[in-house]
Parts: structure tokens; C-alpha cells; sequence
């Protein structure tokens, strides 16, 4: 069932991962929105909707355009070693092709 119980579970710290319950336990500025999604699902859900809207609407790289980054808020120096490890797995011809349908 896709609903808010995740927030509720943070609010009660059973939450799987340590780094999710972080969101309610150590964090000022995320707790009242855990509360709020906790409190009201229907807030939960205009939310999330707005959230997957914003996300649909980002333009996406593909093929050689982008790059899968060992971390992801800095540039890989060397691109071209993954490009070859992208390549290996799906094919020069596949990338080529998914970056021409963007």
C-alpha cells in the first residue's frame, strides 16, 4: 500500500535505515515536514504529486551526454573510463540509439 505510514514510522523510529530516521531524529528543518506527512496523508500525497511533476520536467542526460558519477555531486575526472563500462554492458549501439530518442 503506497501511503504515508513511512513518516509514521519515522515519528516512532522503526524506520529500516539509520540515515531515513536521521530525517526526523537530527534534523530541525525536516522534522516538521515529517510531522505534517505523518499527521496528513492527503498533504503527503499533493506533495509527492507535485514532487513527481517537478521530476518529470527535468531534462535528463543519456547515452554520452551523462555520465554515472562515483560521487554524485562531483564530476568524474576521467569520463571515458565509464563510458567504456557503460558500453560493455549495453553496447555502443544501444547508448547511441537512447541518446538519439532524447
Amino acid at each position: 500500500v503506497f501511503d504515508n505510514n513511512y513518516y509514521l514510522d519515522l515519528q516512532n523510529n522503526t524506520t529500516l535505515l539509520t540515515s531515513d530516521q536521521s530525517l526526523y531524529s537530527n534534523s530541525a528543518d525536516t522534522e516538521d515536514i515529517v510531522d505534517s506527512f505523518a499527521s496528513n496523508q492527503t498533504v503527503f500525497f499533493e506533495n509527492f504529486i507535485l514532487g513527481m511533476l517537478k521530476m518529470g520536467q527535468l531534462d535528463v542526460l543519456t547515452g554520452s551526454e551523462g555520465e554515472i558519477r562515483t560521487n554524485c555531486s562531483i564530476a568524474n575526472a576521467d569520463s571515458s573510463y565509464y563510458q567504456q563500462i557503460i558500453e560493455s554492458i549495453v553496447g555502443p549501439e544501444e547508448q547511441s540509439q537512447s541518446s538519439k530518442s532524447t
